[in-house]
């Protein structure tokens, strides 16, 4: 478990140690909710319901970071490896990163790129300058070439990248489940203490 969610499951079980607490207004349950959700119910008296919640809160919160510190992790590993294994220079956007995954070499995806520009400006518009500004604005010089030493190097560079993109999805889902919760938790306090008022 780590800090943070160590002091979301206690700060939780402060909450769960003052009770019952004085009325407090309607607004007091609400933020406490969205803030921490659980406490809000905590406070008025529902434990189990709020005892759930913050414990789903905790276990959301630890899985956030935790796909967090591996989706940085994978990242470096697989901007290292293509360093390594391709030869690409530091600092390249994320979609170099892409067509490093699609192309075996710089040659290959320039070669593609120069195919295409032929095909509409040179064949079907007949616009040279336009093929001229096209290769120049959609192929790599030299300085920020590439060239997998194998297939295989290429095949191993794909699985970090679609390692990294699971932790990114699963990340996602647990920042959804934060949110659901709060939402949630709010509710759940606005009926209790709806029913508490009457």
């Amino acid at each position: 478990m780590t800090h943070l969610a160590t002091k979301v499951l206690l700060l939780g079980l402060v909450f769960l140690a003052v009770l019952p607490l004085a009325a407090l207004p309607k607004a007091a349950y609400l933020g406490m909710s969205a803030l921490l959700p659980g406490t809000g119910e905590l406070a008025l008296g529902k434990t189990n319901r709020g005892a759930v919640m913050l414990g789903v809160d905790v276990v959301a919160i630890n899985a956030y970071l935790a796909t967090g510190r591996e989706k940085n992790d994978l990242t470096r590993s697989y901007k290292r490896y293509a360093q390594v294994y391709a030869g690409i220079p530091d600092g390249m956007p994320d979609r170099y990163y892409q067509r490093l995954q699609d192309y075996l070499s710089s040659d290959d995806f320039n070669q593609y790129q120069e195919l295409m520009a032929r095909n509409y400006y040179l064949i079907y518009t007949y616009d040279p300058d336009g093929y001229g500004e096209y290769t120049l604005a959609n192929t790599y010089p030299d300085s920020e070439a590439w060239d997998w030493q194998s297939v295989v190097h290429q095949d191993r560079y794909r699985s970090l990248r679609r390692r990294t993109q699971t932790a990114k999805m699963y990340q996602s889902l647990s920042l959804g489940v934060i949110l659901l919760n709060r939402a949630v938790s709010l509710i759940d306090v606005a009926l209790i203490s709806r029913d508490h008022s009457q």
